[in-house]
């Protein structure tokens, strides 16, 4: 009887251990089968969000591109960053719109005021563009710069920053210069000054032989400034005194502000430009002058107008560049200069990304070797080709990483800056004179 218990013991236990392994079994059954559900489920999910994503990449948009300059060479450079562009994303379509640049601030702020923009546009680098990046409208750009973008030149960064934040993507540079008459100089035999008192011996030895030293037309206003621009890169050793006082943040009083427009007076008075230079044909006449071989030299100069004096001298003689010479011989010569286009983009642009990624192609190696054909410099290294420039180029190019600042983003200070400089130019008024009038329009 024992016996049989036991047996039937041992065989209850097998069987429950049986039931549970049964159980366990379905119960697997059903986990595998839930995940394998939940997973389909997702992996269906993914696909139908990758499906969409496609589906909306290969929508129609349309950036719009704004800018004045539709002239020369800038076009062609735009529509090359085009055709690249639309080659890698076929479903977009640039609409470049050119506006007189008479009309362009109006009509921009003419939409900005409202709730919609062009995509990207571009923007000038005097008052209007802090009051813009102030604005609320347009996108800050210093983490998106850092993506994807060349490594900008320092300067280029500083001109950019405003309240610490970079608002535009810089195309390309002006650097200006001092153009020179070489063979005029080889024939009188005359050398590159090296300091600012060697500048006014050349210019006497010039006048000697019955030439003019700088040609300089004033009645542009802005070659005035660019004077005072010139020599503040010589007495700021920081080469920062000029944006802090535009920023309001130290005063126009300060002295090496002062100490600029003795120098300034200083060349004048000792006859290194064309007398009459505040009332000649502006910037036009001074370059015919030059041309014309009445004068050895010629500023203001950058890429911005060799092609024009190379095709007026028509191989009369060579020219070549350089920059307002340093105070002291041995001391580095600084050329100023400033960015030529610089485009920003709208906040509330519905395509923000393609707007980015639409100035990476302006702005990456191809776009620079575009410029470098095209006699632009890029507002960042260029390591391409250069074996189909010429020394004046390469002499342009390689002053952009050194120029210092030409920017005064104030439109009412930089207004008393041409103005006061026109006066000191034609001896109407006296340095001291000059900077009271900038302190008292800042104020």
């Amino acid at each position: 009887m024992k016996k049989f218990i036991t047996i039937l013991f041992v065989s209850l236990v097998i069987l429950v251990i049986l039931l549970s392994l049964s159980l366990a079994g379905c119960k697997t059954s059903v986990v595998d089968e839930t995940s394998a559900v939940e997973t389909t489920a997702k992996e269906t999910a993914a696909e139908t969000e990758a499906a969409e994503t496609k589906a909306a990449s290969d929508e129609p948009i349309t950036l719009e591109f704004w800018s004045w300059n539709n002239e020369g060479a800038y076009p062609v450079v735009h529509e090359d960053a085009e055709k690249r562009f639309t080659a890698d994303y076929p479903n977009v379509t640039i609409k470049r719109e050119y506006i007189s640049y008479s009309e362009y601030l109006v009509k921009l702020k003419a939409v900005l005021s409202g709730e919609e923009a062009p995509d990207i546009f571009q923007i000038p680098w005097a008052g209007e563009y802090t009051e813009l990046a102030r604005s609320g409208k347009l996108l800050p750009l210093t983490d998106i710069l850092n993506d994807g973008f060349p490594e900008f030149f320092p300067n280029v960064m500083n001109a950019i920053a405003v309240d610490g934040d970079a608002w535009a993507v810089p195309l390309d540079l002006n650097t200006l210069q001092i153009a020179y008459n070489v063979d005029m100089f080889a024939e009188l035999g005359l050398e590159i000054p090296k300091s600012q008192e060697e500048l006014k011996t050349l210019a006497a030895a010039l006048a000697d032989q019955g030439k003019f030293g700088i040609a300089q037309g004033t009645k542009d206003l802005w070659t005035a400034a660019d004077t005072f621009f010139a020599h503040v890169a010589y007495t700021d050793p920081t080469h920062t005194l000029m944006a802090k006082a535009d920023a309001g943040e130290i005063g126009w009083d300060d002295p090496v502000f002062l100490q600029a427009a003795k120098n300034a007076a200083d060349l004048i008075g000792a006859g290194v430009y064309a007398p009459g230079a505040n009332s000649m044909d502006a910037f036009v006449g001074a370059k015919d002058l030059f041309v014309q071989q009445q004068s050895a030299m010629f500023y203001p100069v950058g890429n911005f107008i060799t092609g024009g004096i190379t095709a007026d001298i028509d191989g009369a003689f060579e020219y070549s560049l350089f920059a307002t010479p340093p105070l002291k011989a041995g001391d580095e010569f600084l050329p100023t200069g400033g960015v030529a286009e610089m485009f920003v983009i709208y906040k509330n642009s519905p395509n923000i990304d393609l707007a980015v990624e639409f100035m990476r192609y302006m702005t990456n190696d191809e776009g620079k070797d575009v410029l470098v054909a095209n006699d632009f410099i890029p507002s960042s290294a260029y390591s391409g080709d250069l074996s189909a420039k010429g020394g004046l180029y390469e002499n342009m190019l390689s002053a952009q990483s050194k120029s210092q600042s030409r920017v005064v983003y104030n439109t009412e200070v930089y207004t008393a800056i041409m103005n006061g400089m026109q006066g000191i130019f034609g001896k109407e008024i006296t340095p001291e004179e000059f900077i009271a009038s900038i302190v008292k329009t800042a104020k």
